[in-house]
């Protein structure tokens, strides 16, 4: 999420500031009445940090190359789920570009690297169905603990203009709390999104996770990512990998700030952008953390 002035120099506009000026990355989806809005421009945004406006340095929509994780909840309940999801992954990753990479992760009681990145959409489609389906599908399942470890595995990776998101499939109900993934997310630069398939019903649950707290919903939502509930396991997949390639990317420069101080970010349509646009409802992140000097 900080980056130095360098990375726009991948793409089209390069604006001249300082060398020394540390670049807030924003991934914002922009949805109204069922569907993805597409074809906005840099002046139809407004972005505040701690509730003063920054300018936006940068826009862009589909240019930068995409770094998708696939997490897949192997619980006992998620096998018919996962069988769907493999038989119609072909058609959903054609939603991706060549440039485009996948990783794939799944969680039971052990949460596992399965396969790490590539391009080579065909070895992920056979890394779902002879490696992601070959794994004992157990009744536990530490959502939040699962997409924590699915930040953490970005945060480690090297520093890009790539896009980062993790795809979790998943019935959203978990076994316990993660209180870092959010922070962990924030500075991965990475974006949760979710597949929720069914309605929880056989899990039984106890403890202080039994009325859906432990979920990947609330976590989603402050990293600025989408969620959908589908019958369909199938279809839906298809429709989250495209809502993932068609979000926007925004760049400000950073405020100055303390080491480690947690500050506000808020994306908003201007004006005219709204009026537009009158249903168009916006999901980015709520915040980030200064980093270290």
């Amino acid at each position: 999420m900080f980056l130095p002035w360098l990375w726009l120099l991948a793409f089209q506009e390069q604006p001249a500031f300082r060398s020394d000026v540390s670049l807030v990355h924003v991934d914002a989806e922009v949805s109204g009445q069922g569907r993805v809005i597409e074809g906005l421009r840099k002046e139809d945004f407004r972005v505040t940090d701690n509730d003063k406006p920054r300018e936006i340095l940068y826009l862009g929509e589909q240019e930068e190359p995409l770094d998708i994780v696939l997490l897949f909840d192997t619980s006992l309940s998620m096998r018919p789920v996962v069988e769907r999801v493999a038989r119609t992954s072909r058609a959903a990753l054609a939603e991706l570009r060549t440039s485009d990479r996948v990783a794939v992760m799944a969680f039971s009681t052990h949460i596992d690297l399965i396969a790490d990145f590539t391009d080579d959409l065909g070895a992920v489609e056979r890394t779902i169905e002879d490696q992601v389906l070959s794994r004992p599908f157990l009744p536990n399942s530490p959502i939040q603990r699962a997409v924590d470890a699915a930040a953490r595995y970005f945060i480690h990776q090297p520093k890009s203009n790539r896009r980062r998101a993790v795809l979790v499939i998943t019935d959203n109900q978990g076994s316990r709390p993660e209180r870092t993934a959010v922070a962990d997310f924030w500075e991965a630069d990475a974006v949760l999104a979710g597949l929720i398939v069914g309605d929880g019903a056989t899990r039984i649950m106890l403890g202080p996770c039994m009325f859906g707290t432990c979920g990947m919903s609330g976590i989603a939502e402050q990293t600025g990512g989408d969620t959908l509930k589908a019958d369909d396991a199938g279809t839906g997949f298809r429709e989250m990998i495209r809502r993932i390639r068609l979000r926007y990317s925004l760049l400000y420069a950073m405020p100055p700030g303390k080491s480690g101080e947690q500050r506000k970010i808020k994306v908003e349509l201007t004006g005219e952008a709204a009026k537009r646009n009158p249903n168009a409802q916006i999901r980015a992140r709520s915040g980030y953390i200064v980093p270290k000097n």
